[in-house]
């Protein structure tokens, strides 16, 4: 189960710093007038939203787990 949470845990991690970072270009871009882009995504269409629906599947089960082993132990 350890491995298990540390793979959501990951997940949520990645999740929180793609959609902190399609933010942070955004802003930069709106604030510098710079053309910054994001090659790979930026293709996905809706990528917040599926990143903010993603954080919450990959972070509740996690949590879940976490509460279950302390209430074991």
């Amino acid at each position: 189960m350890k491995i298990l949470v540390k793979i959501l845990d990951l997940l949520v991690g990645i999740c929180v710093v793609l959609l902190f970072s399609k933010y942070a270009v955004s802003f930069v871009n709106m604030m510098f007038d710079w053309d910054l882009r994001w090659y790979f995504l930026e293709d996905i269409p809706h990528l917040a939203f599926i990143l903010f629906i993603l954080l919450f599947v990959f972070a509740i089960p996690s949590e879940m787990i976490k509460d279950k082993q302390k209430g074991n132990e």
